[in-house]
């Protein structure tokens, strides 16, 4: 009978150890499924590697380029871990590698990743082997990256998440927008007012013009017409002031609206003036410069411009060898 009950003990136990070597196996095996979160590691700014723990030590900061500025740009790191619990990056800082790793018992060989950066990609990237992801020159912003890693049995793990922000360059700022609106506006305000004068100061050389177009020459085209001198100087005049302001306006242009020929015009100027037809008229362009000069508050180059001199140094140059002083002295 004893021995009976001993029997029935023994194989209850190696029942209920079997039972639980199988349990344990089925855990093991679910657990082998795939990995079940992805870690991030640790963080390369501008691709050099950075202890984020240490980055407080102002020896081990000294040793890095952008130390200084790195330390300013986060509070604390994460516990156990190699980065910062978020990031607030200047802009220079802005090539970052991320370095992450998961964990398949079973075939870690097999582990495969895929990410994506929220702010700049809208969608998953291809699977890869590859634990990192590079990003390089990232524009300003607050970004997200987003890990997943699987493993042989070709499930998704949990995503990793990770937020950073790189901050705007100063230049960027709304304080500098604010800046350079008032600096627009200013040079605007600038350009009407400088718009204004010149207006202001062609109304008064147009005003001197016409004062000048009234001087009493007589257009009397009989008298031209019988070849009286008076008459006919009257009218070169009269022509040539209303172009006076024409750089363009010469010989063969006086002589269209005179209906005669180039040769008949230099013929009856020589005769009546003395002076061959181009140098007739820039004397008169120059007598009238003159009058202009003393009457007017123009400069010498505005009056240069008025009596159709397109270079106000040419202009000073055949002033002075006509009247034998520079414009600018004889005001």
């Amino acid at each position: 009978m004893w021995l009976l009950v001993g029997f029935l003990v023994l194989g209850w136990s190696g029942l209920s150890r079997g039972s639980q070597v199988n349990d344990l196996d089925e855990i093991n095996t679910e657990k082998s499924i795939s990995p079940n979160s992805v870690q991030l590691s640790h963080i390369e700014i501008q691709e050099q590697f950075i202890d984020f723990r240490k980055l407080k030590d102002l020896k081990y900061r000294q040793e890095i380029p952008f130390g200084d500025a790195l330390s300013s740009a986060f509070d604390s790191t994460v516990a156990h871990h190699n980065y910062p619990v978020t990031m607030h990056l200047p802009n220079f800082l802005n090539t970052l590698n991320f370095h992450f790793a998961a964990i398949d018992w079973e075939a870690p060989h097999k582990i495969k990743y895929s990410y994506y950066l929220e702010g700049l990609e809208e969608d998953w990237g291809t699977t890869s082997p590859q634990p990192n992801a590079m990003y390089r020159n990232l524009p300003f912003g607050r970004y997200t990256l987003h890990v997943k890693a699987m493993g042989a049995s070709q499930s998704w793990s949990k995503p990793l998440t990770y937020t950073f922000i790189i901050r705007r360059p100063w230049w960027r700022s709304w304080l500098a927008y604010w800046l350079y609106a008032a600096i627009l506006c200013s040079i605007a305000f600038f350009l009407v007012f400088l718009w204004q004068e010149r207006r202001k100061e062609v109304e008064e050389m147009q005003q001197l013009l016409a004062a000048y177009k009234e001087l009493p020459f007589t257009m009397d085209r009989d008298r031209y017409a019988e070849n009286d001198a008076g008459g006919f100087l009257n009218l070169v005049n009269h022509t040539l002031e209303n172009h006076l302001s024409d750089e363009n306006f010469g010989i063969a242009e006086l002589c269209e609206i005179l209906n005669i020929s180039r040769a008949q015009l230099h013929r009856k100027l020589k005769k009546l003036t003395g002076l061959s037809t181009s140098h007739y008229i820039r004397s008169l362009r120059l007598d009238i410069a003159r009058e202009m000069l003393n009457d007017s508050n123009l400069n010498v180059s505005e009056v240069a411009f008025s009596v159709g001199f397109s270079s106000a140094a040419y202009f000073s140059k055949v002033f002075k060898a006509q009247y034998g002083y520079a414009p600018s002295e004889g005001r």
